[in-house]
């Protein structure tokens, strides 16, 4: 039944609503419970790796502009040097832009999500032990300000609700049909 969620339920919401990047398959960590490893993509890290394929098209534009051969009746421009200066700096600022996006995207804030089943146990002592289990993986994994979410298939009632907050955990359940924050 766990799996059942998992993979049909659970791991395409986190892709399609959530906007998470999954790493890894579900891994069961209790009856009817699987645990899914993903990040939170930064929207800094998109708009700064573009950016850095974008300025680096723009520097080799520059530096082939700045290459041409001077003309042989003449004095050699200054436009030229600029040209290649321009390129030289463009390019610098890209790779830059670049790198930084990578570091950003691989610096994501990791989560545990936990994926319940309508035959989960989710009382206060269960939800709690979880939570601990799962938080300890991640700081394990070097990830310490994971975060770590309960999805659950069956609706939620108000005592599970409030030990996950207190918990720190953020909770999701099925709402009219969609699963939504709860």
């Amino acid at each position: 039944m766990s799996k059942t969620f998992s993979g049909e339920r659970c791991v395409p919401w986190l892709y399609s609503q959530a906007g998470v990047r999954v790493e890894g398959e579900p891994k069961s960590v209790a009856p009817a419970v699987d645990e899914v490893r993903a990040r939170v993509p930064r929207k800094a890290a998109l708009g700064l790796k573009f950016g850095g394929m974008v300025g680096l098209f723009a520097a080799a534009m520059a530096l082939m502009a700045g290459a041409r051969p001077a003309k042989a009746e003449g004095q050699p421009s200054s436009a030229a040097s600029v040209r290649a200066i321009t390129g030289y700096a463009l390019g610098g600022l890209s790779i830059a832009s670049f790198a930084v996006g990578r570091r950003l995207d691989r610096s994501a804030p990791a989560l545990a999500v936990l994926c319940a089943a309508r035959g989960a146990e989710l009382d206060d002592h269960q939800l709690a032990a979880l939570a601990g289990d799962a938080r300890k993986r991640l700081a394990d994994a070097s990830f310490p300000e994971g975060q770590v979410w309960l999805i659950s298939e069956a609706p939620l009632s108000a005592e599970p609700r409030a030990e996950a907050d207190a918990l720190k955990v953020r909770c999701f359940a099925p709402v009219q049909g969609r699963i939504v924050e709860v």
